[in-house]
C-alpha cells in the first residue's frame, strides 16, 4: 500500500506557533482555516475537546487534492472528484488491533464517529480509492487524545438509526407520523395557530403565481457579466414567492386536518411542478431550492391526496432538481470552510426533500446520509464554541432559518438537542454583546449597513431561540426587541412552524437584565470583543469592538483585521464604509471589502490579503468595571493575495490586485492594536507596528453617518479632527514620536454605485451616498507606534494635557485619566492608564506599577494586567496570549 502525498502539506509549519518573547504567542502558519481542508484533524496528538471527533481529511481527486469549488462560482468544478472514494481505519493502538473500527467506503471526506471512545491515545488513518479499483492509498497514522473528562457527553447515533426513525408512512417532517396528533391538539387553543389559519383562509383564495420577475431593472449598457447577476436579481425570491405557499397550506391542514388546504396546495405545488428546472424563474441554486422544499412539503404532507400518475410527477421533478444540488456535493462541498449558499439555504432545502421521499427515491439515502455525517462533522462552519459568526451579523442572518429548521430536523432524527451544544448555549451571548437592542451592530462584514437596528429577522431568530433554550438573558434580550418593535410580531413569519412545533401553553420564561453581565465579552474563535459602557441601555450609551478573525477574510468576511467600530446612543460613530451591492464588483473588491474601507491600518496605502491567509485573532482581553481591554494581533494579515478564488473574481472583472489598485507586499511584520474603553466615554489605542523595511503607516478613521472635520494643532507630531454628530461631542487625537500627516475628505477609493438596484430590509432601493475618512500618516518607519485617544461626550471634550515626559515615556491627561506610552518604536511597547476617580490601572510592558500606595510585580512576564477596587477589595486580573481553538486543536 502506498501513502498519499498532498503536496500543499509542506506549505505549513509543523510548529504552528512560537514564543516570540515572554507572553506573547507569534503566528507562523499561512492560514488557520484553510478554504478547503489542507491538513488531517485530529493529529499530533492532541486532546480532542470532545470523546468522540469527527475525522477529517484533506479530499482528493485521485491525484491531486481537491481545490476550491463554491456553489455558484464561475471556478469550473473538477470532473474527477466524484470518482474517487474513502474508507477510515480507528483504533487504541498504532497496528490497528484494539478497539478497531473500520469504516465503509464512502464518497465524502468527513468521518464523525458516532460512538463515545474510551480515554487515552487513539490512532486513524484514511485511504482512498479510485471507483472500481481495487488499490487503496494510504494516510500517515495519525493520533490524538481523549480526556476522560468528556466521558459523560452524548454522542450522535449511526446513521442506520437516523433511516430507521425515517421508516414508515407519510407525513414523515418533523415526525408528524408520529407527533401529528399531538401536535394538533396542542395547538388547538393556540392563539398564533389561530391566527395563522385565518391567514390560510386568505391565502387558498389567491390566485396561481405565473413565471415573472419579482422586480424589473434595465440592463442596458451593462456587459455580459453584469446582465447575468441582474436578470438573477430580478427573479431573486421568485422560488419562496412560490413556495412558500405551500409550505403555509401544509401547515394549515397539519393545524386543522380541514383538507381544502391540502387541496390548495396541491393545486399550487402542481404548478410549480411544471416549471422549468433550467428555467429562469427557478433555475438558479436559490430559486430552485425554494422550489424543491416546497414540492417536498406538498409530496409529504399531501401524498394521500395523490393519485399514482401525481406522485410519480412529484417523485420524477424533486429527484431532477435534488440531484442537481447533491451531485456537486460529495467531496466538495463537506472540505469547504463554508460554501456559503449551500449552508445558508440549499442545505436545509435538499434535506427537507431528502425526507419527504427517503423511503421512495432509492438515492435519497445517500443524500440524508451525507447531510446527516457532514452536519455531524462540520456544524457550525462559521464558528466553533463562542457563540459567534466569522461573516458578521449582516450576513448571519442568512443562515437563521438553517440554523433553527436544521437544528430541528437532525435533533428529530438522533435524539441529540442541538440546542445544547457549546456554541449553541453561547449564541445568545453574541446577539446581546454584538447587536443589543435599538443600537447599531457591529459595522462589519457584507451588508452590514442593512442592520442599523435590531431587523425583523434577527428579532425573530432570537424569539425561536427562546423556545428552545433555557437563557434568562436571551428572554430579556427578547422582551427588549419585542417592546421596541411590537410591529415585528404581527405577522406570519418564517419560525411559525418552529414555534408551533415546540409550543408549550404554560411556558414561563425567567427574565435577568444583563446589568449584571461583564461589560464585554470576548468572542475569540471569531475575533471578536465587544465592550459596552452599559450592555443593558447600549441604545443610550458607548459601545466598542474590536476585530481579529482567525478565519481571514473568506466568504462575506473583510480584510479587516485589527479594526475598530465605536457605536454611541445606538448609531455608528465609527465603523465599516461603502455599501453592499454584489458579492465583487469593483466598489466590492477595491474599497469595501478592503482594509481601506475600515479603521485599521494600511502600509505605503496597500490593504491587508483578501482570503484566508489574511488573518488575525485577538490574544487577549479584559473585562472590569472601569476599564475594558482587548488586543488584537493582524501581524499575519498584509502581503500579496493568495486565494485562487480571490484571484478569479478579480480576474472575471478585468482587475488586477496590485499596488496600483492598493494591494501587494507591503513587508508587515508585526501589527497588534490595544483597545481600551474607559469610563467616562474615552477610546484608547495603541499599535505596536513593524516591516521589513521603512513604510509610510496610515491609521484610517471611517464615519459611515457623520462629518469629519480636522482641527487645528501646533504639534506636528500629533493629529486632531472632530466628528460633527446630532449625539454630543466626539472628536480624536493621534500622537506619534515623527511627524504625522491628516488626510480628511468624503471620497471613496472606488466609486459607489448601486447598478444591480440592491434593496434595503424594507425592500427600498439603497442609496450609496459619499461618507467621511479621514486618514494619518507617518513618515516613513521600520518600526512605528500611534497613540490615539478618542473622546465621546454628552457634553463638552476634555482638554487633553501633555505633562513633560517620564523616563522616555509620552506623558498625557485626559480627564481624570493620566497615560503613559512609549511612542519610540525603537523601544519596548509600554502602556500605563490610572484612573484616580476610578481608583482603576491598566499596564502593559515592563513598567513599575503603584497602585492605591504599593507596589505590585506582574507575575507573567510581556503581561496585560488590570487592577481595580471592589470596595475594599482589589481585582486584579492578568492576562497573557491565549490561542483560540483552531489553533490549539485543529493544526498541522
Amino acid at each position: 500500500m502506498k501513502k498519499i502525498i498532498i503536496p500543499i502539506l509542506t506549505l505549513l509549519s509543523l510548529n504552528v506557533i512560537a514564543q516570540q518573547q515572554p507572553g506573547v504567542i507569534k503566528l507562523t502558519a499561512e492560514k488557520l482555516h484553510a478554504r478547503v481542508r489542507e491538513w488531517p484533524y485530529p493529529i499530533n496528538g492532541i486532546t480532542v475537546p470532545t470523546n468522540a471527533p469527527a475525522l477529517l481529511w484533506p479530499g482528493t481527486n485521485g491525484k491531486n487534492m481537491v481545490t476550491p469549488m463554491e456553489s455558484g462560482s464561475e471556478v469550473p468544478e473538477d470532473p474527477n472528484i466524484g470518482n474517487v472514494h474513502y474508507k477510515v481505519v480507528l483504533a487504541s493502538d498504532k497496528d490497528f488491533k484494539s478497539d478497531l473500527t473500520e469504516s465503509e467506503e464512502q464518497r465524502w471526506a468527513v468521518y464523525p464517529l458516532h460512538k463515545a471512545l474510551k480515554p487515552g491515545k487513539w490512532y486513524w488513518k484514511y485511504g482512498y480509492a479510485l471507483k472500481g479499483a481495487k488499490q487503496w492509498s494510504w494516510s500517515p497514522t495519525y493520533n490524538f487524545v481523549v480526556d476522560g473528562k468528556y466521558a459523560n457527553e452524548k454522542v450522535a447515533p449511526p446513521i442506520i438509526e437516523v433511516l430507521k426513525r425515517n421508516q414508515g408512512a407519510h407525513p414523515l417532517l418533523w415526525g408528524m407520523n408520529r407527533i401529528g396528533d399531538d401536535f394538533y391538539r396542542n395547538n388547538l387553543e393556540n392563539p398564533e395557530a389561530k391566527k395563522f389559519i385565518a391567514f390560510a383562509e386568505k391565502l387558498i383564495k389567491e390566485p396561481l403565481p405565473t413565471e415573472k420577475p419579482q422586480r424589473i431593472i434595465d440592463t442596458t449598457g451593462k456587459n455580459d457579466r453584469e446582465k447575468k447577476i441582474i436578470i438573477e436579481r430580478m427573479y431573486h425570491g421568485f422560488g419562496d414567492a412560490v413556495g412558500t405557499p405551500v409550505r403555509n397550506l401544509c401547515i394549515a391542514y397539519q393545524l386543522t386536518k380541514d383538507k381544502r388546504f391540502i387541496l390548495d396546495a396541491k393545486r399550487r405545488a402542481l404548478n410549480i411542478a411544471k416549471m422549468d428546472p433550467n428555467g429562469l424563474a427557478t433555475g438558479d441554486d436559490f430559486t430552485s431550492g425554494a422550489v424543491l422544499e416546497a414540492l417536498g412539503w406538498f409530496y409529504d404532507a399531501g401524498y394521500a391526496v395523490l393519485d399514482p400518475q401525481e406522485k410519480e410527477l412529484f417523485k420524477n421533478i424533486i429527484t431532477i432538481r435534488a440531484k442537481r444540488v447533491y451531485d456537486h456535493l460529495p467531496n466538495r462541498f463537506e472540505l469547504h470552510v463554508s460554501d456559503n449558499h449551500v449552508w445558508q439555504i440549499t442545505l436545509r432545502n435538499l434535506a427537507i426533500a431528502t425526507v419527504a421521499v427517503v423511503n421512495e427515491v432509492p438515492e435519497a439515502k445517500e443524500w440524508l446520509t451525507y447531510m446527516y455525517e457532514v452536519w455531524s462533522a462540520r456544524f457550525p462552519v462559521l464558528g466553533t464554541t463562542d457563540g459567534g459568526w466569522h461573516e458578521g451579523n449582516g450576513y448571519f442572518r442568512v443562515n437563521f432559518k438553517s440554523i433553527i429548521y436544521l437544528s430541528q430536523m437532525f435533533g428529530d432524527f438522533s435524539g441529540v438537542d442541538y440546542f445544547k451544544l457549546p456554541w449553541m448555549q453561547n449564541l445568545p451571548y453574541y446577539l446581546l454583546y454584538t447587536h443589543p437592542n435599538g443600537a447599531a451592530s457591529t459595522a462589519i462584514g457584507d451588508m452590514w449597513e442593512n442592520i442599523p437596528d435590531v431587523v425583523k429577522g434577527e428579532a425573530w431568530f432570537a424569539d425561536a431561540l427562546t423556545f428552545r433554550m433555557n437563557n434568562p438573558y436571551l428572554n430579556w434580550y427578547v422582551n427588549a426587541i419585542k417592546t421596541s418593535h411590537p410591529d415585528y410580531f404581527r405577522g406570519t413569519d418564517d419560525y411559525l412552524l418552529f414555534r408551533l412545533l415546540n409550543y408549550k401553553p404554560d411556558r414561563k420564561l425567567p427574565v435577568l437584565s444583563p446589568e449584571k453581565l461583564p461589560k464585554s465579552r470576548d468572542f475569540a474563535d471569531v475575533g471578536v470583543v465587544a465592550m459596552h459602557e452599559d450592555l443593558a441601555n447600549a441604545d443610550k450609551t458607548l459601545s466598542s469592538y474590536l476585530f481579529s478573525s482567525p478565519f481571514g477574510s473568506s466568504g462575506h468576511g473583510h480584510a479587516s483585521q485589527n479594526a475598530f467600530t465605536i457605536n454611541y446612543k445606538g448609531k455608528v460613530l465609527f465603523g465599516g464604509s461603502g455599501y453592499y451591492s454584489n458579492f465583487s464588483d469593483k466598489h466590492n473588491l477595491l474599497y469595501y471589502r478592503s482594509s481601506k474601507a475600515y479603521n485599521t491600518i494600511l502600509a505605503d496605502s496597500l490593504n491587508q490579503k483578501i482570503g484566508e491567509e489574511g488573518y488575525g485573532w485577538i490574544p487577549r482581553a479584559i473585562t472590569g468595571q472601569h476599564i475594558q481591554y482587548a488586543l488584537g494581533d493582524a501581524s499575519k494579515a498584509y502581503g500579496e493575495i493568495k486565494s485562487e478564488f480571490w484571484l478569479d473574481r478579480f480576474k472575471q472583472i478585468n482587475l488586477v490586485p496590485n499596488k496600483a489598485n492598493g494591494y501587494g507586499e507591503s513587508g508587515v511584520t508585526l501589527y497588534r492594536r490595544h483597545i481600551l474603553q474607559l469610563e467616562g466615554g474615552y477610546i484608547l489605542l495603541y499599535d505596536e507596528l513593524e516591516a521589513n523595511k521603512p513604510v509610510k503607516w496610515t491609521t484610517q478613521f471611517h464615519a459611515p453617518y457623520y462629518t469629519i472635520e480636522a482641527q487645528p494643532t501646533n504639534n506636528t507630531n500629533e493629529q486632531h479632527f472632530a466628528l460633527k454628530t446630532d449625539l454630543g461631542n466626539v472628536n480624536a487625537a493621534v500622537f506619534a514620536n515623527s511627524a504625522l500627516n491628516l488626510n480628511v475628505h468624503n471620497k471613496f477609493y472606488e466609486t459607489a454605485v448601486n447598478w444591480n438596484k440592491v434593496t434595503n430590509d424594507e425592500g427600498k432601493i439603497k442609496d450609496f451616498v459619499d461618507q467621511w475618512h479621514a486618514g494619518i500618516t507617518s513618515l516613513p518607519a521600520q518600526k512605528f507606534r500611534f497613540f490615539t485617544i478618542i473622546q465621546v461626550k454628552d457634553g463638552k471634550t476634555e482638554m487633553i494635557k501633555t505633562l513633560p515626559a517620564t523616563n522616555g515615556l509620552a506623558h498625557l491627561q485626559v480627564g481624570d485619566w493620566n497615560i503613559k506610552v512609549q511612542l519610540d518604536g525603537n523601544k519596548k511597547a509600554a502602556l500605563q492608564v490610572f484612573g484616580k476617580q476610578a481608583n482603576a490601572m491598566f499596564n502593559y510592558g515592563d513598567l513599575p506599577i503603584s497602585f492605591n500606595g504599593q507596589a505590585y510585580k506582574p507575575q507573567l512576564t510581556g503581561s496585560s494586567t488590570l487592577l481595580e477596587m471592589k470596595g475594599i477589595k482589589l481585582d486584579k486580573q492578568e492576562v497573557v496570549d491565549k490561542l483560540p481553538d483552531v489553533a490549539l486543536y485543529d493544526k498541522e
